[in-house]
């Protein structure tokens, strides 16, 4: 625990330095996540595609941050079609040692790591981005917390026992009221959502980041191992700091879009 709580204390205000930077240095700061995630992600499915080779995937995943940086029109396609083309053109050059399954893996590999984290970057092109990507990381944090401690106190039944056994209910519920907490107390210094429209993101977001989560765990247990990495003492890896980042973050970034063509917010 001590681990833990030293590592995020020196993490989160390095992290929080780089939201703040934007442009070039969150975007590099990005990159090297989705990189390392990405050779996490492979080491996860590595029982099913031993010889799996995720280059293609990282050149998608330049193409994304670049495409962003420098407002590049069809940065997601052509990333998602260089990474497919160059999938292919691996699996032919070594056939039949690479199979097919390469170019699903690949293509899976770039959206869940590649495509998702991006949209940190997208967020913070916005108008007040930086103080949205706090607000988005408030709510995870907020949610972590508060699940952990309901859980540990207040926890008695199991949410999903196959996939992850020590998450509850209780736990669950608990993090959700403390996101919208926090979310609440947030917007009442620095307005730059409704408060209605913030309890609705903060549910919304709150929800997803435990699916999200989920989902990481989902994958760990399926090839049996505790965590995706080992670079962030106490934390794990990349995909397990950054499970709930991967399924909120697109979300939140199109809730935002959404609010600002239907009332101008954001501008």
């Amino acid at each position: 625990m001590l681990i833990r709580i030293g590592s995020a204390l020196i993490g989160i205000p390095v992290f929080i330095m780089f939201l703040y930077l934007g442009n070039i240095y969150l975007a590099g700061f990005i990159f090297a996540l989705i990189i390392l995630g990405s050779f996490e992600f492979k080491r996860l499915i590595g029982n099913s595609c031993n010889t799996l080779d995720i280059s293609s995937v990282l050149i998608g995943e330049l193409i994304f941050i670049l495409g962003i940086l420098y407002n590049w029109q069809n940065w997601l396609s052509l990333g998602i079609g260089v990474t497919f083309l160059s999938s292919l053109l691996i699996m032919l050059k070594n056939y039949p040692k690479v199979k097919i399954n390469v170019i699903s893996l690949n293509l899976l590999n770039l959206l869940y790591v590649g495509w998702t984290l991006v949209h940190i970057l997208l967020i913070r092109n916005l108008h007040q981005g930086f103080l949205l990507l706090l607000l988005l990381f408030i709510i995870i944090w907020a949610t972590d917390t508060g699940a952990y401690f309901t859980g540990r106190f207040l926890g008695k039944n199991k949410l999903a026992p196959q996939i992850s056994p020590k998450k509850t209910i209780e736990g669950a519920i608990g993090g959700l009221i403390s996101s919208v907490i926090c979310a609440i107390i947030f917007v009442s210094f620095y307005k730059i959502i409704p408060v209605p429209f913030v309890i609705l993101i903060a549910i919304i977001i709150s929800t997803m980041g435990q699916i999200g989560d989920l989902i990481e765990s989902s994958f760990k247990r399926f090839v049996g191992i505790k965590d995706s990495g080992n670079i962030i003492p106490g934390h794990g890896g990349i995909l397990d700091r950054f499970d709930s980042t991967i399924t909120t973050a697109p979300i939140l970034y199109y809730i935002l879009i959404l609010l600002h063509n239907w009332g101008g917010y954001f501008g």
